[in-house]
């Protein structure tokens, strides 16, 4: 029994560690010790001194902790506290609407009288009951949990069948073969009391209290690693009682195990384990080839690793039935911010529509095009739009020339592969960004240039090497050569066209931490709010879930690897232990120790080979072909040493008095 909860323990604990790397690797909402968060948007009847006064005694009554994100005039983000006096002044500068962020117990009723001054609020807690699949996050994650959890089981396994004489005993004196409180509610009770002490633990050292959504999705992790482990327990349970049910006491007592129940599980296990070893080898591979193109994109990125993303609050395209609802004050918004920041530096890059994605209904929609002058719309899944610091910024990554032609609108250039289409993309970029304005097409620019030319997406979750999305490139993929790259003047852009384009600017464009700060300047006239996001640390996060995940892999494998040469040589130990006295029979009549070793052992072969020849061909990991070598090799050794031990054993054996 100590050996089993001591396996317990201790899977408990290194899947506790393999939770805590999950979480690491996570970006969570904000910097800050939190649980829930709410919206608010609209106009109010009242100010915002009332409104934040409400607010502040609504934290009072429910003892709870409220944040404002606030970006402040060095562009820099902070988050002062609505029930903290000293952090008033911070706030009541600028506007009540926009993201907010809750430590506490607060439910949506609570918002009603906020509401009745003409705010919508929308409040929602952290999914922190969703952190028990962090830990399956990624494949390579995925397979080293369920892998952990294989190997327990196994460890279970093992341990439970050291106990299989102890069980036919209490059988036979009438008593239960398994023990309720012994066997299920003891690791039961060891689980629970590691999860109180591991979730207490997390939320002193790192999870800065209860209340924060990081020690609750901790706490989630151990909940499901809690009842995958009870589970797996039972099972092992019901395995032992169904062995003794099928196998004849006095011959497991004696270890002559005929039905051979216990050694095909034995079996089993044996071949998902050399299964297993391969797959976790292949996506070890990948993950190594992904980490070095992940590290090789970080320098593009290091350019701009203070700029963000911005999700506007409070600028209303659409009501809730789709319809527009207040076009003209939206545009004016939009436009206001292209103005704010078209002397500043940002980045916008933007995938054409132009053309119909693969797989996808056609339903005229090249006829459309073809009407409009676009006369090859396929090869408008290369064309990027990107504007003129979008440009600077490519330069100096790719070290490429791309300079827009002054006085122009905008600048195609175009690859030498593509030059018999210039009329066909010179008509997209007119049709999609020009269209019902006084631009004329003299006053966009066509360049070729030669082909290769690379160009970096700055996608934080792009992978140059699967492969691309149907609808987008640009959504898709990390970097890209070849493509068709326009250069919009956002600057010289018409008023006509300037607030559809800056509110895809806005919505999608990367801003300097000056852009930054001019926009939530502009926030605080024209009453919106931004919760700015810095896409760089998702970069640097996937790059240490990467190194995380690879650490583990190598320990897992070790880890596996010692168990498997364990398993094989136990099965062989304890075949040929129970074959002893037909073995000591068959060498009196002058059988071959050999041939009887390798008759006996010729199921452990076979899986060997078989699963080694599978996995093989699935993973393409050659290396297993050694390790299938190296298990040969300890086979052999056990034989001889089984055989060495039964040779100072004959007269006992033959008597029947060893078992």
């Amino acid at each position: 029994m100590k050996l089993k909860l001591g396996v317990v323990a201790f899977f408990f604990c290194l899947m506790a560690m393999l939770g805590v790397l999950a979480l690491e690797d996570q970006q969570e909402p904000v910097p800050l010790p939190v649980d829930g968060a709410f919206s608010i948007e609209g106009k109010s009847i009242s100010t915002n001194k009332v409104v934040y006064a409400m607010m502040q005694k609504l934290c009072d009554e429910k003892g709870v902790t409220v944040y404002k994100p606030i970006v402040d005039k060095d562009s820099q983000i902070r988050y002062p506290k609505l029930n903290d006096s000293k952090d008033q002044k911070s706030y009541l500068q600028v506007p009540v609407i926009g993201m907010y962020y809750s430590s506490g117990r607060i439910s949506p009723a609570d918002f009603d009288g906020l509401r009745r001054t003409g705010l919508q609020i929308v409040y929602q807690k952290l999914p922190w009951f969703l952190g028990g699949f962090a830990q399956f996050s990624g494949t390579l994650r995925a397979m080293l949990t369920t892998s952990l959890y294989m190997i327990f089981f196994i460890c279970l396994l093992v341990s439970g069948s050291r106990k299989l004489k102890e069980r036919v005993i209490w059988r036979s004196l009438g008593k239960p073969i398994i023990r309720f409180f012994a066997d299920s509610c003891l690791p039961l009770l060891v689980n629970m009391g590691l999860t109180l002490l591991l979730a207490l633990l997390y939320s002193h050292f790192r999870g800065n209290g209860l209340n924060t959504y990081s020690s609750q999705a901790f706490l989630a992790i151990l909940l499901t690693n809690l009842i995958i482990f009870q589970v797996l327990e039972q099972i092992s349970l019901l395995i032992a009682y169904m062995t003794i049910k099928l196998e004849k006491p006095v011959e497991m007592i004696k270890n002559k195990l005929k039905g051979g129940s216990l050694f095909l599980i034995w079996l089993v296990m044996i071949g998902a384990l050399i299964f297993i070893s391969g797959q976790v080898l292949k996506e070890t591979t990948q993950t190594q080839v992904t980490l070095k193109d992940q590290i090789a994109m970080l320098k593009p990125w290091e350019q701009v690793k203070t700029w963000q993303k911005l999700e506007p609050i409070g600028i209303q395209s659409f009501d809730q039935n789709g319809h527009d609802s207040d076009f003209r004050e939206s545009n004016k918004i939009y436009t206001a911010i292209l103005e704010a920041v078209k002397e500043t530096e940002f980045l916008y890059l933007g995938a054409s529509g132009a053309y119909v994605p693969d797989g996808a209904v056609d339903g005229g929609f090249t006829a459309q095009l073809k009407s409009d002058g676009i006369s090859q719309p396929e090869i408008n899944k290369r064309l990027i739009y990107i504007n003129q610091a979008g440009v600077k910024l490519e330069n100096a990554v790719n070290q490429t020339t791309y300079q827009p032609v002054q006085g122009k609108l905008a600048t195609i250039y175009l690859p030498e592969k593509y030059k018999e289409a210039q009329a066909s993309v010179l008509n997209t970029v007119f049709k999609e960004q020009f269209i019902g304005t006084t631009v004329t097409k003299d006053e966009i620019a066509l360049q070729v240039i030669p082909n290769g030319q690379k160009l970096f997406y700055f996608n934080p979750s792009g992978d140059d090497r699967s492969q691309p999305d149907l609808l987008s490139r640009l959504g898709s993929r990390a970097s890209d050569e070849d493509a068709i790259l326009v250069i919009l003047d956002t600057q010289l852009i018409p008023v006509q066209r300037g607030g559809a384009l800056a509110s895809n600017i806005t919505n999608n464009g990367l801003f300097s931490p000056e852009a930054v700060g001019q926009i939530a300047a502009l926030s605080n006239r024209l009453d919106f709010a931004i919760n700015p996001v810095t896409v760089y640390q998702g970069v640097v996060l996937n790059i240490q879930s990467l190194k995380h995940q690879l650490v583990m892999a190598k320990f897992l494998q070790n880890l596996m690897l010692l168990i498997l040469f364990i398993c094989v040589y136990q099965y062989a130990m304890t075949l040929l232990a129970s074959k002893q006295s037909d073995f000591v029979k068959l060498l009196i009549l002058g059988r071959s120790k050999v041939r009887m070793a390798v008759t006996a052992l010729l199921g452990l072969f076979l899986v060997i080979i078989g699963v080694t020849a599978v996995t093989v061909a699935l993973t393409g990991q050659v290396i297993l072909i050694l390790l299938a070598l190296l298990l040969g090799a300890m086979i052999i050794g056990a034989s001889i040493r089984s055989f060495l031990l039964m040779r100072r054993q004959y007269t006992q054996i033959v008597k029947g008095e060893l078992s």
